[in-house]
């Protein structure tokens, strides 16, 4: 195999602005969604919305989970995508490595994400854009010995006593090898052969599993073979070269989210099926359901929000540094399957830079008119029609539909995202005043600073060990979050005629070329 190079793109400034624009506007969504799990155990992420609400709060809270939630986190990771294109795009053009500088770049934005995990909050996302910007480097990348020997290191060292917590390293890097081979391979038989072949043993192996084991669970195997089965199909569909990059990711997310939906439509409409499939023989012959695991997953999760509560309300910051830092090896176990999805929204993000539509926005207004149009009514119609299903988890093993529904909204998150890019983009490119949503554009620049500011100043206001405003109705949270986010646009506004990098954006850029940039900003 080998690495293509990129097409040449047109010039590019030092910076896209409509990038920072983008970003500052995903920012205030993820502000908006965040603040809700600063007031509630991080591990009830993805429950939906909590019994009990009334009024304004019911409403504010109904429209931040259909408009907001899984939407503006997908923004920000298609644009981490583009903006490794662009990375890689500019290292070409100027003739230096790019591996080692972007290699010491993810390796400083893992470090920042342990520390913001471990410091201020356990619903960091910087770390699972590390694991997932590794994953996209090996697929891009990586010769192809490098990307054997990394599947024999991640199936043989985790058998090395002490060394088992390496394994969830293994889902990830076969993705990346599955994607580095459709994204390269020359032979056109050669990438269907080995996917099928693989995704197939993979589903046998699953499906023997589930018919003797005591329940345990599958999923990211059967995800894993339904993955790579669907695209050594799909690589027998020959399309332009230049839209694999879209082709892969898009079908890995939407691939992943149809396969849950699946399982959990099968569980709530069919639960006797889904009991009877499910079931399984131990080793004395009793029927031992699947459903034995999720008792207790369930048991698990109601512990440990209950331990997030106690500790965040009351007690000290050293209890909640503890506590998070406890539960870091779950975490990253947590990264095999999200780290997939990244993956895939990554893959998006590249062939936006590849295509030319970010760099040539002006060509692209038809596309991003269409995305807008189609996007985000099938993104948030998904969510919507989940809803009539369930909108939280009730208490219990039973989700109620809610797993479901939850699915869906899931499902709609790559669609509406991608219409509320294209809404943006065609905001930027209008000259009335839609078009002032540039202001944003600073905002955006110091994204990484503002959005551990953020943690910084929930922690402080909503935990115990602060002003203990832990619990407050979701219309004051959202009023905080937006007040924030207004606060924080001025002062980037002000920052940024001072300086040229946010503070932490300067300390992640010297790292990353091991010398020191210049601050301050020529009169």
């Amino acid at each position: 195999m080998t690495s293509p190079s990129l097409p040449s793109l047109s010039p590019v400034t030092d910076r896209l602005d409509a990038l920072d624009v983008l970003r500052g506007f995903a920012l205030i969504g993820i502000c908006i969604a965040n603040v809700e799990f600063f007031n509630r155990p991080v591990v009830e992420s993805g429950q939906g919305m909590p019994a009990g609400l009334h009024g304004l709060d019911w409403l504010v809270a109904f429209l931040v989970a259909y408009l907001v939630g899984g939407k503006f986190w997908t923004i920000f990771s298609l644009l981490f995508g583009m903006g490794f294109a662009l990375m890689l795009e500019r290292a070409r053009v100027a003739g230096r490595r790019f591996a080692p500088t972007y290699g010491r770049r993810v390796a400083v934005l893992l470090a920042i994400g342990l520390l913001h995990h471990t410091l201020l909050w356990s619903g960091d996302i910087l770390i699972s854009y590390a694991v997932g910007a590794l994953a996209l480097m090996l697929a891009l990348l990586a010769p192809a010995r490098v990307l054997v020997i990394a599947v024999i290191a991640c199936a043989v060292l985790p058998q090395i006593p002490g060394l088992g917590w390496l394994g969830w390293l293994l889902g990830p890097v076969i993705l990346a090898a599955l994607a580095a081979l459709y994204l390269r391979a020359q032979q056109a038989w050669l990438f269907p052969l080995v996917t099928i072949s693989a995704g197939v043993l993979m589903l046998l192996a699953a499906l023997t599993a589930a018919w003797t084991s005591k329940g345990d669970d599958t999923t990211m195997l059967v995800a894993m073979g339904a993955i790579s089965t669907g695209l050594g199909l799909l690589a027998c569909w020959r399309g332009p070269a230049g839209h694999k990059p879209l082709r892969l990711g898009a079908q890995i997310v939407m691939l992943t989210y149809c396969l849950i939906a699946v399982e959990a439509g099968v569980r709530h409409f069919a639960p006797a099926t889904a009991q009877m499939t499910s079931a399984s023989a131990s080793n004395d012959g009793a029927d031992v359901r699947a459903d034995d695991g999720r008792v207790l997953r369930y048991r698990e999760q109601v512990a440990r929000s209950a331990e997030e509560r106690a500790v965040l309300t009351q007690g000290s910051y050293r209890d909640g540094v503890a506590m998070r830092f406890k539960q870091l090896a779950e975490r990253m176990r947590d990264e095999v399957g999200f780290s997939v999805l990244l993956v895939g929204v990554f893959l998006i993000g590249v062939w936006f830079v590849r295509s030319g539509a970010i760099t040539r926005a002006n060509e692209h207004e038809p596309l991003y008119r269409r995305l807008a149009i189609v996007g985000i009514p099938l993104g948030v119609g998904l969510g919507l029609l989940g809803s009539l299903i369930a909108t939280g988890r009730p208490a219990g093993v039973n989700d109620g539909g809610h797993d479901l529904a939850y699915a869906l909204l899931s499902l709609g998150s790559l669609p509406a995202a991608l219409g509320y890019i294209g809404a943006v983009m065609l905001m930027l490119q209008s000259r009335g005043a839609l078009a002032r949503i540039d202001l944003l554009a600073p905002f955006g620049r110091m994204a990484l600073s503002n959005y551990l500011a953020q943690s910084l100043v929930f922690s402080l206001l909503f935990y115990g060990h602060g002003t203990g405003l832990w619990g407050i109705g979701r219309t004051a949270q959202v009023g905080i979050a937006l007040g924030l986010c207004a606060l924080q646009i001025g002062l980037s506004h002000w920052w940024l005629a001072r300086f040229q990098y946010g503070p932490v954006e300067w300390i992640w850029r010297a790292l990353t070329y091991l010398s020191w940039p210049t601050m301050r900003r020529q009169a």
